[in-house]
């Protein structure tokens, strides 16, 4: 079987680099979301003018066609208004069509919930930035982790901590056969550690979902509850994301996108959306919906999740344009800011984006077949000139 699908490695930045190439060319309450801010004020936003619905739809259907991705989900939500949509196949082995509400798994844009939540501990006082890691993790494993007195908790964030990254591909080889058995987080976090050091602390970056892994046992400690725990009761109940969860079985349940791969197997197409995917703890783990996701987004944008002073600190970039979990697209000549992250799964790939200028959430997941790279080029970019054309 032919398990190569899009890897989640630089994920962000490749698009960031697309993005050049055409342009040029403890439990927490539910108050500790301001009080001002309704979770659900957004669901009284209307549907745009028909018209913009149309043009939406037929860049989307066209774009499908256009690379061959089977399926599409997309949500954007602008001050104005929102619209949700889907087009194409969810599955194709079998064929189901996409709906807009259908759940899927974010992938690698569970990095920027997991730093949300790091922040938070951070505005509480129960860690540091700047903590080294060996002061946060269990002993036999910093003492296994070159340099752990000198990495700190941002460099992790941050992927300038020369840890390397687990083999998914193996990872993904050793779970499909054994579907009832899951991989555990601690093989990839051995084999990233076992791999290591890259770089001197602070000196390079190699974007690392093993960072990430270790990110939720730092959280284990200074929340003094499990990472599944604290992202749900500190981050996903009070922004009212109740289509959102931290993924433990081997099935997403209800309505939602397949993961396919590229290949039969016995008349039927692999579906890696069964899969248990606890070996990406913080990494990848996260399954949620459009809505869900840009409700986030707009959340953590306005400060009402984390405090404005949190946020910019996410929004320090390095020289990959990542920053906190997070990272920045920016084109002058199109007065084009874009915040988010992007996040790839076998079988599956997820746009988030906040558009700086518009106050603008969108997310689009798609089935990871076909030109993804030139899901930018025939979806994402003619959206985003579609939308400035309306103004």
């Amino acid at each position: 079987m032919n398990f190569s699908a899009i890897s989640r490695v630089h994920t962000f930045i490749l698009c960031a680099v697309i993005f050049g190439l055409i342009f040029s060319c403890g439990c927490i309450s539910e108050s500790s979301v301001s009080e001002n801010t309704s979770p659900t004020e957004d669901t009284n936003l209307p549907s745009p003018p028909e018209e913009i619905s149309d043009g939406l739809q037929d860049i989307i259907t066209t774009g499908l066609e256009k690379t061959g991705i089977p399926g599409l989900l997309i949500e954007i939500s602008t001050p104005e208004w929102i619209w949700s949509s889907a087009a194409g196949n969810a599955s194709i082995s079998p064929n189901v069509l996409a709906t807009p509400d259908m759940r899927f798994i974010i992938a690698s844009v569970t990095k920027s919930i997991t730093s949300t939540a790091i922040l938070k501990l951070s505005e509480e006082g129960k860690l540091s930035l700047d903590d080294t890691i060996d002061h946060w993790l269990p002993e036999e494993i910093a003492e296994k982790i070159p340099n752990s007195s000198r990495i700190t908790i941002r460099q992790l964030l941050d992927h300038t901590s020369g840890i390397a990254d687990y083999n998914e591909d193996e990872i993904i080889r050793t779970e499909y056969p054994k579907p009832d058995l899951p991989v555990p987080y601690q093989y990839g976090m051995w084999q990233g550690i076992n791999a290591s050091p890259l770089f001197e602390p602070g000196s390079d970056y190699e974007y690392s979902n093993v960072n990430y892994i270790l990110l939720t046992l730092i959280i284990d400690q200074a929340a003094q509850t499990p990472y599944e725990d604290y992202i749900t009761r500190a981050i996903l109940v009070p922004a009212g994301m109740d289509q959102t969860f931290v993924h433990r079985t081997n099935s997403i349940p209800g309505p939602h996108m397949g993961c396919p791969g590229e290949e039969y197997v016995d008349g039927e197409l692999p579906d890696f959306s069964n899969l248990y995917i606890q070996f990406d703890r913080g990494a990848g783990d996260i399954v949620s919906t459009t809505s869900d996701m840009n409700r986030f987004h707009l959340l953590l944008e306005d400060a009402k999740i984390i405090s404005p002073e949190s946020l910019q600190e996410m929004k320090t970039i390095n020289k990959m344009d990542y920053g906190l979990g997070y990272g920045g697209i920016t084109n002058s000549s199109m007065n084009l800011t874009l915040w988010g992250h992007t996040g790839g799964y076998p079988g599956s790939y997820t746009m988030w984006y906040y558009w700086e200028e518009e106050d603008t959430a969108l997310t689009i997941n798609m089935n990871s077949l076909g030109d993804i790279g030139g899901a930018n080029r025939e979806i994402l970019i003619p959206i985003i000139s579609y939308i400035q054309q309306q103004e």
